[in-house]
Order: structure tokens, then C-alpha cells, then sequence
């Protein structure tokens, strides 16, 4: 269903005239002279680059209203000479953030308005050969137009709908995302979209780690007077989202209340919505074993995640189940296996997650006073690429063990070349260039292999560098 809504973006991105089915209902009363003068109330706050902005604008040229905001943001105005027209603009915009609102200002004339640190420039709609993201935009700013115009629509909760899609499908736009969906549950409360509207709100409120607030839209679908599809998954969610805030909690009682209602919804949720199906049960067993380890309750936080993996088709290996795995032992106050249980998991992500991987588990060694361990983890992290994330926990080690902590490093010059030798001889020559210190050593390497394997001509090319 909510597909189908979603692919029905081109139609409703359409001119205001293609509304035509709501034209009559809509159309504004007489005015009076006062009332159509040309006006406009402009307040722009905020730091440099962050700037937001309120105007409430009628029947103002578009020169007239980008050069008044210009002067408001203390910014040159580019391109307007070029227009090919003069359209006339009428907006209402509260705490919008600078850049989107001349986006939208813009594209409800027809026309493409960027914002830079010291410039606003104006140009004609699409430049040639659009793309993704300039489609999106131009969708965006046309329902943007839709309903300013006809806010009252049938089609209005719709077209609100399709333009939090489109600012959910933008990278790094999670938080206005969030905020679209509640626009759409703000102004049309009796629309069907609503529950699927506090959904998503709850979900990107999420990816921006603003988990009380998507605490907050989950508890509110929770509890939706309205049947709807989602009752299970929202207080899944809801349970989920307290066990975020709780691991955020400096204040060990906030974590342990907010753990602690998050086993309250998982109990009820069994009672209420009990489900055989194993994806819902593995996910169900994984919150609940979060939010045991942040109850400080570790051996019913292993409990759950032994079922949880007797759901999962890679047991044990879920990359999900060996995190809180981690987790549980880190909370139990078990250092040691919590460095192994980390070190596992770090080898089952990639990216951000191995990186946090490695720095608890040198955390825990650290704690545990397992220092010599937390050194070798610094040094693995080092050899990966991520070095400067664990030098602060090697440099702790070396302190404990009062030594030098300048000797946290990669390796030695002979352990580089040792290395790059034993790669270079199991045929693995980019991973021995790599190994190695300089280009130079490698070229030296391969010269001494190639003598002693009685190849000079290629030994001399080596020395040379035109191997």
C-alpha cells in the first residue's frame, strides 16, 4: 500500500492546476486592496551556515523577495539578470531551515534557488542531464507548492506522505525526514496515512539517534485508538527504543528504568500479540537481552540471546546476537570474555561497527587490566587502518605498565620488511607492498630474492625501481 502511494509521486508533483477536481472548493474569497498589496514579513535567526528562517510573503515578486532575504542573511543574490520571467511568489514558512526554504520557495515558481556561505543564487528550473537528486528536489518543492495552495485537499495527506518519502530516501536527512512524517500526523489526524506516518517518524527519529523522541511516536502507535497493521512491530519498537535511551543514560537509574519498561512492553506484547513466526522471535529475544544487560541482569541477557540464536539461519555468528553478546559480558563485569566476545563481533562488521568493536574491546582490557591484550588490539587496529581510533587505549596500556607509550606503533622497520618478505614469497605482492615501509624496500626485497633464485636480469630491473 504504501508503495502504490509512493509511486504516485510524479502525479502528485504536478502543477497547482492539476488539482483541478478541487479547484471550486478551494478558491479564496474576494479581497480587499489592502489585502492584495504586495507584502512580505522576513526574519532570518541563527548561526552562520545554520541559519533558519520565517516569512510569511503575498503577491511579492521573486527579485523583490530573494533580494529582501539576502539582506536579512547578509548574502549576494546571483543570477536573477538571467531569468527568463518575473513570477509572482505567496508563501507562509515557520523555522525552516534556510537552505530548504529557498528550495521550496523557489520551486513553487518554477525555479531552482541554492544557498551558499555567501551566496543566493537563482537559475531556471532543471539544469540538463538531472539527476536523482535533483528529480527528488523538484518533486519535493512541487507538493511543496500543492499545498500551499490547497492545503485542505483530499489529496493534501497524500502529497505530505510522498514528501517525507523523498526526504527519507535523501542521505543525511533522517532528522527532516522525521519531522515530515509528523507534519503529516499534525495536520491531518483523521488521515489513514497516520499510523504509518508515526511509523516512519519513529524509525528515522531513530537513525538519528533521537530515541526519545522516537520513543515517543512508538508509544503513540502503541497505543493508536485505530486498528492498523503495525501493533506488534510498534511495541517491539517501543521496547527497542527505551533500551537506546537506557545505553544512553549517564544516570544509572534512568538506564535501569528505561530497561526495565522496555521488559514491561516485551512482557505485554507476549501476552497480548504472542507470534510463532522465528524472525519476530529472534528480533523479540534480542531487545529483550539488551535491555537485561542494561537491567544489570547478564545471565537472563545470555538466556535470551541462546534463543535468539536458535532463530537465527547464522546462529551464533548473527552479527546482532555477538554484539550483545559483548554487551551481556561487558555488564556482568566479565573483562575477559568481553574482549573475546567484542573481537568477534568486530570481525563480523566492517566500517564504524569494527571500529567501535575494537575500542570496547581495548576498553575492556584496559578495565580488566589486561593491558598487554589491549596493546595487541591497538596494534591489529593500527595494521586495519584505524590506529588513531585505539591510540588513546594503547597509550593508556603502555601508561599502566609504566613504558613508553611512543612505542605503540604499526611495526618496526624489521618487522615491516619481515613481513612484507613472507608475503612477497607466498606470491601475494600487493599485500607485500603494502606491508612494506617504503617502495624502496620492496624493490630491495625483491632484488635479493631474485639473486638468490639466480634471476640478475629482473634483479637489476628491481634495483632500478622497473620491475
Amino acid at each position: 500500500m504504501i508503495g502504490a502511494r509512493f509511486s504516485a509521486l510524479l502525479l502528485l508533483a504536478l502543477p497547482a492546476a492539476a488539482w483541478s477536481t478541487t479547484q471550486a472548493e478551494l478558491e479564496p474569497g474576494p479581497e480587499t486592496s489592502a489585502d492584495s498589496a504586495p507584502r512580505a514579513d522576513v526574519r532570518v535567526s541563527g548561526r552562520a551556515g545554520r541559519e533558519k528562517l520565517d516569512i510569511t510573503a503575498r503577491r511579492m515578486q521573486i527579485d523583490a523577495l530573494v533580494q529582501r532575504i539576502a539582506r536579512e542573511c547578509n548574502r549576494e543574490v546571483v543570477g536573477l539578470e538571467l531569468l527568463s520571467r518575473n513570477p509572482v511568489v505567496t508563501a507562509k514558512l515557520e523555522d525552516e531551515e534556510l537552505r530548504d526554504a529557498m528550495r521550496y520557495i523557489g520551486g513553487s515558481v518554477g525555479l531552482r534557488i541554492t544557498v551558499t556561505t555567501s551566496q543566493i543564487k537563482v537559475e531556471e528550473d532543471l539544469a540538463p542531464y538531472p539527476n536523482r537528486t535533483d528529480l527528488y528536489a523538484r518533486a519535493a518543492t512541487g507538493y511543496f507548492r500543492a499545498l500551499v495552495d490547497h492545503p485542505d485537499s483530499t489529496l493534501a495527506p497524500g502529497a505530505t506522505w510522498n514528501r517525507a518519502r523523498i526526504e527519507q530516501s535523501m542521505p543525511g536527512r533522517e532528522l527532516e525526514a522525521a519531522r515530515a512524517f509528523d507534519e503529516l500526523t499534525q495536520r491531518y489526524p483523521e488521515s489513514d496515512l497516520v499510523p504509518d506516518a508515526l511509523l516512519e517518524a519513529g524509525r528515522m527519529f531513530g537513525e538519528a539517534n533521537a530515541w526519545e523522541e522516537a520513543t515517543a511516536r512508538f508509544d503513540t502507535l502503541a497505543g493508536y485508538p485505530t486498528y492498523h497493521d503495525f501493533s506488534a512491530t510498534a511495541r517491539r519498537l517501543l521496547a527497542d527504543a527505551h533500551t537506546r535511551v537506557a545505553d544512553a543514560a549517564r544516570n544509572p537509574l534512568v538506564r535501569e528504568e528505561n530497561a526495565r519498561r522496555a521488559l514491561s512492553v516485551l512482557d505485554a506484547l507476549d501476552d497480548v500479540e504472542p507470534t510463532q513466526d522465528p524472525e519476530e522471535r529472534r528480533l523479540r529475544y534480542l531487545v529483550r537481552s539488551r535491555a537485561h544487560s542494561l537491567a544489570n541482569q547478564p545471565v537472563e541477557a545470555l538466556r535470551a540471546l541462546d534463543l535468539a540464536a536458535s532463530y537465527s539461519d547464522r546462529r551464533v555468528a548473527d552479527p546482532e546476537i555477538a554484539e550483545l553478546r559483548a554487551l551481556a559480558f561487558e555488564r556482568a563485569d566479565r573483562p575477559a570474555e568481553a574482549v573475546r566476545a567484542w573481537l568477534y563481533y568486530g570481525s563480523l562488521v566492517e566500517g564504524d561497527e569494527r571500529v567501535d568493536a575494537f575500542r570496547r574491546a581495548a576498553s575492556a582490557a584496559n578495565e580488566g587490566r589486561e593491558h598487554l591484550a589491549a596493546i595487541a588490539i591497538a596494534k591489529t587496529a593500527a595494521n586495519q587502518g584505524f590506529g588513531d581510533d585505539l591510540a588513546p587505549h594503547g597509550d593508556d596500556a603502555w601508561t599502566a605498565l609504566d613504558l613508553d607509550a611512543t612505542r605503540l606503533d604499526l611495526f618496526g622497520d624489521a618487522d615491516r620488511s619481515e613481513r612484507a618478505e613472507r608475503l612477497f614469497q607466498k606470491g601475494l605482492v600487493d599485500e607485500a607492498i603494502e606491508a612494506a615501509a617504503t617502495r624502496r624496500e620492496i624493490y630491495l626485497l625483491a632484488a635479493g630474492l631474485l639473486e638468490a633464485a639466480g634471476d640478475l636480469e629482473r634483479a637489476i630491473e628491481a634495483l632500478e625501481g622497473r620491475l
